[in-house]
This record gives C-alpha cells, sequence and structure tokens, in this order.
C-alpha cells in the first residue's frame, strides 16, 4: 500500500451542509457528529446544514469545531475500513484536528480545544483582515510588509505560503490596502479573504495567551499516528514537544510549500485530504504537480475511494 499523507481541512473548507451526507450514510460519522453535539452542549448539525448554517463562516467559535468533526467522522470511517495516515498534519486549524485524529488528545479534550480555540481567535482577531497575494515573490512580499508595518506601525506579516505563486498575508486593515496596491504596481494581485479575523498574526496574542492557558488543563499523550508538525516542520513524536508546538501555531506561519516538500524528501508520493473540501489537495498540486493527491469530498461512497488506494 502507498505510504499516505493525511491532510487534515482548515476554517475555509467550510460550506453550507457539509457532513450530511456522510451522516446519513454511514453510522460512524452520525456517531462522531453526535458524540461532539453531546460534548459541545449544542446541536452542531444546525450548523452544518440546518437552518443556522448560512451563518457559520462568519462565526470562527462554531465553524472551526463544525469542520474538525466533519473531518473527524471521515477519518473515522476510512480507519474501520483500513486506512489510516502514516503521517497527519493539517492546515493551520487542521493541525489541531490532526492532533485528536493521532490519539494525542481524547476526543473530548480534543472537541473542546477546539472549540476553545476557535473562541478565542473570534474574539481576538477581528481588528485585523487576511488577503491572499497572487504571483509576487516572497522576498519581494516579505520585505513589503516590514516596510508597512514599520511606516504605519501597525502589523502586517505573512501568515501562509499555500503554494509558490499564493502567499497569504495577515495583520493591519490599512496595512492591507497599502500591499495590495503595491501589489498591482508589481503586475501581482491581492484578494481579500473572507474570514473573521486576523489569523496567524500578532492580533492573536491575547488569545494565544488564553488558549495556552486552557491546553495546560488537557492531557497530551504520545501519537499513535505519526503527527508532522507545521510550526516546527518535523514530525513529533512526545507529547510535551507537541503541546509546546500548538502553543506557537496561532502565531506562527503556516508554511504549507515547506510541509509538502519535507514529506516529499520522506517519500511520501500519496497526500489524502481529509475534510469537506479540495482545497489542500489543489494546493498540493500547485506545490508538486507530480504528487498523487485525492480528496474525501470527491467521493459519495468512501468504498471508492478505499479501492483506489488499496
Amino acid at each position: 500500500m502507498k505510504k499516505i499523507a493525511f491532510l487534515f481541512d482548515g476554517q475555509g473548507a467550510f460550506k453550507p451542509g457539509v457532513g450530511r451526507e456522510l451522516y446519513n450514510k454511514y453510522n460512524q460519522a452520525k456517531e462522531t457528529i453526535e458524540q461532539g453535539c453531546s460534548i459541545l452542549g449544542y446541536n452542531i448539525k444546525e450548523y452544518l446544514w440546518g437552518e443556522k448554517s448560512a451563518q457559520t463562516s462568519s462565526m470562527t467559535s462554531i465553524a472551526q469545531t463544525a469542520i474538525s468533526l466533519v473531518a473527524l467522522a471521515y477519518a473515522r470511517i476510512l480507519k474501520d475500513m483500513g486506512i489510516n495516515g502514516d503521517v497527519s498534519l493539517g492546515h493551520s486549524l487542521g493541525e489541531a484536528t490532526a492532533i485528536v485524529y493521532c490519539g494525542i488528545t481524547s476526543f473530548q479534550d480534543g472537541i473542546l480545544m477546539i472549540k476553545k480555540r476557535g473562541e478565542v481567535m473570534e474574539r481576538g482577531g477581528k481588528q485585523g483582515a487576511m488577503m491572499a497575494v497572487i504571483n509576487l515573490d516572497m522576498k519581494i512580499l516579505e520585505d513589503e510588509c516590514k516596510r508597512v508595518s514599520d511606516e504605519i506601525k501597525e502589523p502586517v506579516v505573512i501568515a501562509n505560503i499555500n503554494a509558490p505563486n499564493q502567499i497569504v498575508i495577515s495583520g493591519s486593515k490599512q496595512g492591507l490596502k497599502m500591499v495590495a496596491q503595491f501589489a498591482v504596481q508589481n503586475r501581482a494581485k491581492g484578494i481579500p479573504l473572507d474570514v473573521g479575523g486576523a489569523w496567524h498574526s500578532p492580533y492573536l496574542q491575547d488569545a494565544s495567551n488564553e488558549f495556552n492557558e486552557f491546553l495546560d488543563k488537557i492531557e497530551f499523550r504520545n501519537p499513535e499516528h505519526q503527527f508532522y508538525s507545521v510550526v516546527q516542520q518535523k514530525t513529533l513524536t512526545n507529547r510535551s514537544e507537541i503541546k509546546e508546538s500548538l502553543k506557537k501555531q496561532m502565531l506562527s506561519r503556516v508554511d504549507w510549500v515547506k510541509a509538502i516538500e519535507n514529506l516529499r524528501a520522506f517519500d511520501y508520493a500519496f497526500f489524502l485530504e481529509i475534510g469537506p473540501s479540495r482545497i489542500l489537495k489543489d494546493l498540493v498540486n500547485k506545490s508538486d504537480p507530480s504528487l498523487k493527491t485525492d480528496s474525501t469530498a470527491l467521493y459519495t461512497d468512501l468504498e471508492l475511494l478505499v479501492k483506489s488506494i488499496t
């Protein structure tokens, strides 16, 4: 069997209706989402495909837990079909989901951890925004972000390196407008992102502090499945190391390109997105078209996916 890297979705994977077919078709998905409802104390299904689903994308405190539960439902079904990730990682929120999948926390503690993450981020990041910059050299963009930050005394930083030609910046709304103008002048473009705040920027310092206090109350265990930290850009096997890595994650840059490059160097040639979108699959293909990719979101019957893997 191929060496499989599981890629867990970030918050951007949400759209109204995700998880509904999975819930209705597979008992494992129903059990996972119902367990989530019990832990959360409210009916997450209303925010996934019910009357409140149109609001979910703008509610970070709800959306993060919703996406994680759907991704964990996919992973649980695959596990029962004999498919596990040989290594697991995630994009932003997905890194926390990967920690739960790898058994580093209990399911209950993991869901409460993700709920807390969403709550503190929703409160903490609202004063800023995010923007994707397309077709601008990384070094040039980094220098311009620093110049703008120094000029206006407000943070503008590189948050995500999603693909060689797609870099996301985060921070001051005024600063993002200035960088967007610079991008146009350099035959590139800036695309504002519809997110709840300035993720992976200094605006989240207080949120990160509060989240880290919460993490200290949770028991972390050594992983049952191999976990790759995008923060540290390496596989971590010690529970204390993993907790410290997660404590840095909210303020750290998500270098997705480097993570994929590193895993390819370790002979991972099959990258499977776990969740309700194909965003990460497409990012891997942009970074390296030679790599084999797939996404659980592309299958109504996961049995077909399993057959293609085995």
